[in-house]
């Protein structure tokens, strides 16, 4: 019997339906494989790309134009944006509909020169100064007028959504907060005022307390399948406290997060070999003055969604994600 669960963060419902991995399955698609006779990430081709927004070294350290051969993560405009800088925002009421400009950025963060395809390739400086480099991208976004929200993702792989095999993180500043997450920013609040409490932090004391669905514990993290997990072996990874907004994590934090990520991908291409995945930094608009409400998110591409999660949007998780912990521990 399947077991339907509510996911107050993304206010959903997920099924979880452990029978459906026993069906039979008549389409085995062909794998697809995309490769560059020049990779444009690699050390080397720097030309191959638009200039660097910022580059930092093995250090962490800030690097002058032009780029020599000692960067480590070099972040790039996207050469095919949704959303450019160099637009102008306008909005026109098409009623019922409504029209507006794509107005915002969108930028590749490139964590080493070395050509790599997964996370559990890169050493754990690299995605650490990685990671810094997105602290500040994301901070000077945030100070960028007309920018409402930062994305920042990772899509490994051609099943994940990675167009480049080469691994990169994405981050996109839109110009508006859409529905989705502005009620997020509503129950976050309405929790706020009717418990006194966070959210995000009353449901990582819960994962605790049951234990069941715990992967991984460091000083300030802790790493869960969430009770209404989405999709089979989806983990976040939330601080244990008010830490402030990602771009405010240390360099001691940043390190357990390296750790905590690299332990799953790892762990995940041992049970599946190399399947997509998706990490995503979920956080909430610009606006929002719960700077503490956000966290990390990281899952595999293990099935695909079909005609009833597009018709209802309530998702089909074939495994239970107390499972799907006990598998990834």
């Amino acid at each position: 019997m399947s077991d339907l669960r509510y996911d107050p963060l993304f206010d959903q419902w997920i099924v979880v339906a452990e029978n459906r991995r026993d069906r039979p399955i008549e389409f085995v698609p062909l794998e697809q494989i995309r490769k560059s006779l020049i990779c444009p990430f690699c050390g080397g081709n720097e030309e191959e790309t638009p200039p660097a927004i910022l580059a930092l070294d093995e250090f962490g350290s800030e690097l002058p134009a032009p780029l020599g051969p000692e960067w480590m993560t070099r972040v790039i405009p996207n050469k095919y944006p949704t959303f450019s800088c160099s637009a102008l925002a306008s909005t026109v009421d098409l009623a019922p509909y409504q029209h507006a400009t794509g107005v915002g950025a969108q930028e590749l963060l490139i964590p080493t020169p070395r050509h790599i395809v997964s996370l559990s390739e890169l050493l754990d400086f690299e995605l650490r100064v990685a990671l810094q480099a997105a602290q500040m991208r994301i901070t000077a976004l945030q100070q960028t007028q007309g920018i409402a929200h930062a994305t920042l993702f990772l899509n490994c792989r051609f099943e994940a959504g990675a167009s480049v095999e080469h691994v990169h993180w994405q981050l996109i500043g839109s110009p508006l907060a859409s529905p989705f997450l502005r009620g997020r920013s509503e129950r976050f609040r309405q929790h706020q005022i009717t418990t006194g409490r966070s959210l995000l932090r009353d449901l990582v004391i819960q994962e605790e307390r049951a234990a069941m669905r715990i992967v991984n514990r460091t000083a300030q993290w802790t790493a869960f399948c969430p009770f209404a997990s989405r999709t089979a072996f989806q983990m976040c990874i939330a601080p244990h406290s008010d830490s402030g907004s990602f771009s405010e994590v240390s360099a001691a934090g940043l390190q357990q997060l390296v750790e905590l990520m690299q332990s799953y991908v790892t762990r995940l291409e041992s049970l599946f070999g190399q399947p997509g995945y998706n990490v995503i930094l979920h956080q909430l608009p610009f606006a929002d003055h719960q700077r503490d409400a956000w966290w990390i998110e990281l899952f595999p591409r293990l099935s695909k969604n079909a005609g009833f999660e597009f018709g209802t949007d309530i998702w089909i998780n074939p495994v239970a994600p107390e499972m799907a912990a006990r598998r990834l521990r």
